[in-house]
């Protein structure tokens, strides 16, 4: 997988852990799993949590994340552009996240 396509599988497993309130690496971890049948790395986690909020898609609480409103607005985007199909979704988000890297490139 490239870096965006990580990225972006990390951004949407945050996002469903975090519905009720922010989630920890292992709630993260779990929700990726179920998304790709894989686990992440910690080394995956750790580099794709820090881009996100680096890039101010996600906050960090203590040892927890959640989405900023920014975050949450980008997930709502990719959901209505994909009529809530998960992968669809990741796939919207990955473009995403390499249109904010390329624009950071510039």
């Amino acid at each position: 997988m490239g870096e965006s396509t990580v990225i972006s599988w990390i951004f949407l497993s945050t996002a469903f852990a975090s519905e009720q309130e922010p989630a920890n690496f292992e709630s993260i971890s779990q929700i990726a799993d179920g998304i790709n049948h894989a686990v992440p790395t910690q080394k995956e986690l750790q580099a794709s949590l820090t881009w996100l909020t680096k890039n101010g898609f996600v906050d960090k609480s203590g040892n927890k994340y959640h989405l900023t409103n920014e975050g949450a607005a980008l997930i709502e985007k990719a959901k209505s552009r994909t009529n809530n199909i998960i992968l669809n979704i990741w796939d919207e988000l990955a473009k995403e996240i390499e249109n904010t890297k390329a624009q950071h490139r510039l």
